[in-house]
């Protein structure tokens, strides 16, 4: 079919360059549109043929067609395989020829054939023996883990698929010649699909992962290939049928099987460690990981509250699951205010208990961290379980800003900013993240930080951008920027016009301090953290500072910068705050 060969029994087509594994219900797909080429099939039609005497979604059809179409790589805009009629169907337009009928002749061209591939994969071995894309053996090799398609009559287990994906990539990044793709960069293609040509370019790597997962009852299909994305060759691929407990084992073959194919020295006593250590939960109790990550990933904190508890009754001793829970009440501490106490104590009650049952996962130690840092002030040792937690997991984005955060309380500017630049290279998605405008405001560079927002303008939204000049112009005085960037801060906070009016009115005739009151007076949008800054910035010393120390009762997160806000260092002469920053530990 085109330039395609089909081996229908054998689940797989190839041309010159690719051989690719389809999935049977894809095949079946294929096929009758092979079979009724002469015609238009309507979807009505292949739901009744491929998916006969079974409940499924009308979307089955959709990912199918999708993954179909990825493999032929054919493009439904201007189709050279299958064109799609609106409101009517499918129709199949590439040309099609049946291979030579008698016997022998089948013999013969599959003996030619297969000659011709093993003279390709020759070429491939020798080209790519070792990984011939790396000319300095010191560069680490960039991979993405791509997110693995899910298509299954069985819905509302998605979460499977996109656990597998981040198991893999929290199984290669443990190797150190690797740089692997974040999570938080890769799972954009899992609703916007891309070349693989837009990959490299996007994300800056030369090796893809990409796969999928099929669900039948307690069965589960699990596909993968590696491709050279640089050469857009495909490398190795591996197809899995078993069942759905042993995932855990899935995933630790095929992180061992990219490590042996990239030619890496690989760290295989820690894989079997963690394998042996994985073995032992029951599949249940992964299960609701696997489903607690997937609400935490959208969003739904409570969901995943939830979920991992319910991981927790099923294995008691799950120390990924209390590292995951503890670090989903730190989180929500972080914007609850008064309940910020509660969810420490509860949080740190979890790290401990992970610690107790597993020091090494990465996330135990960032729990660690979080709660030597937030609960009992205790810097030195925050900072020891942070670089633990880097050392284990340096791609996870959720990490990074963390310990990123660390490094700006402790006034370690300088390395923040070299976190930030790694936070980038490790995931391309952490461009729009604001650590080197922070490194750089906090430490009194005011014109650094704004040229780095200027550097941004053009990929974060424009109310966060002014926000960013607004502060900035408040630290360092000058009134005519604030004049110029307030009123959008003001706008993007629902801010009525009239007040915003009022705010510039005030400022330009009664003066900053006037202007400064009239406006947290007037705008409930703003936590007590940023009324704090802006009495301190008005000269409403006792104002700020009894903000403050309802902040520090509380336990609220913020109030570890207190030492490095611009604002509060027009306090430092006032024995209240000195008293505070004691009570801190600072």
């Amino acid at each position: 079919m085109g330039d395609w060969l089909i081996d229908a029994d054998g689940l797989s087509i190839q041309n010159k360059h690719l051989n690719k594994d389809l999935d049977s219900k894809v095949m079946q797909l294929l096929v009758y549109l092979v079979d009724n080429r002469e015609r238009v099939v309507t979807r009505n039609e292949l739901l009744d043929q491929l998916w006969a005497n079974q409940i499924v979604a009308d979307d089955v059809l959709n990912v199918a067609m999708s993954s179909l179409r990825k493999a032929l790589g054919d493009d439904f805009k201007t189709p050279t395989y299958i064109k799609t009629l609106p409101r009517k169907g499918y129709q199949l337009i590439a040309p099609v020829k049946t291979i030579l009928a008698n016997r022998q002749s089948i013999k013969l061209y599959w003996l030619i054939t297969t000659l011709f591939v093993l003279m390709i994969a020759l070429l491939l071995w020798f080209k790519f023996k070792p990984v011939a894309v790396i000319s300095d053996s010191n560069q680490p090799i960039r991979l993405a883990v791509l997110p693995f398609d899910y298509y299954s009559s069985i819905r509302n287990r998605e979460y499977i698929a996109d656990g597998l994906t981040e198991a893999i990539i929290n199984q290669l990044v443990q190797e150190s010649a690797l740089q692997v793709t974040s999570r938080a960069s890769v799972m954009q293609y899992k609703v916007k699909k891309a070349s693989i040509k837009e990959v490299v370019e996007q994300l800056n790597v030369e090796w893809i992962l990409e796969g999928s997962v099929q669900l039948e009852g307690d069965k589960i299909l699990v596909t993968a290939q590696l491709i050279n994305a640089v050469e857009d060759v495909h490398i190795w691929s591996e197809t899995y049928q078993r069942n759905l407990s042993d995932l855990f084992k899935i995933q630790t073959e095929f992180a061992s099987e990219i490590v042996t194919r990239l030619n890496l020295s690989s760290k295989q006593a820690t894989i079997n460690n963690n394998k042996s250590t994985l073995r032992k939960i029951p599949p249940a109790a992964y299960d609701r990981f696997l489903q607690a990550q997937f609400f935490q990933y959208q969003g739904e904190s409570e969901k995943a509250i939830n979920a991992y508890k319910q991981s927790i009754d099923l294995y008691p001793d799950y120390a990924q699951a209390y590292a995951h829970l503890s670090h989903s009440y730190f989180s929500k501490a972080y914007s609850e205010g008064k309940q910020a106490g509660e969810l420490i104590d509860k949080a740190s009650k979890l790290a401990f208990k992970a610690l107790q049952i597993d020091p090494n996962p990465a996330y135990v130690q960032l729990a660690i961290a979080l709660t030597y840092l937030y609960k009992d002030y205790d810097y030195q040792a925050a900072g020891k379980a942070f670089k633990l937690a880097f050392k284990r997991n340096n791609q996870d984005l959720m990490i990074l800003e963390w310990f990123a955060e660390y490094l700006l309380i402790t006034k370690q500017f300088d390395k923040a900013e070299q976190l930030a630049k790694h936070m980038v290279a490790s995931s391309p998605l952490a461009y729009n993240k604001d650590t080197t405008y922070r490194a750089l405001y906090y430490s009194g560079d005011f014109k650094g930080a704004d040229k780095e927002v200027a550097n941004k303008a053009m990929i974060i939204s424009e109310g966060y951008r002014e926000s960013l000049y607004a502060w900035n112009s408040l630290a360092s005085g000058n009134h005519d920027s604030l004049l110029s960037h307030a009123p959008l801060f003001l706008k993007e906070l629902k801010v009525q016009q009239n007040i915003i009016d009022e705010f510039l009115a005030s400022l330009k005739d009664k003066g900053l301090r006037n202007a400064l009151n009239f406006i947290v007076e007037n705008t409930p949008a703003f936590n007590n953290y940023d009324r704090a800054k802006f009495y301190a910035w008005a000269g409403e010393n006792k104002k700020a500072i009894l903000l403050l120390k309802t902040l520090v009762a509380e336990r609220n997160l913020q109030v570890l910068k207190l030492g490095i806000e611009p604002a509060f260092k027009l306090l430092t002469d006032e024995p209240d705050y000195i008293a505070l920053l004691k009570q801190l530990k600072q």
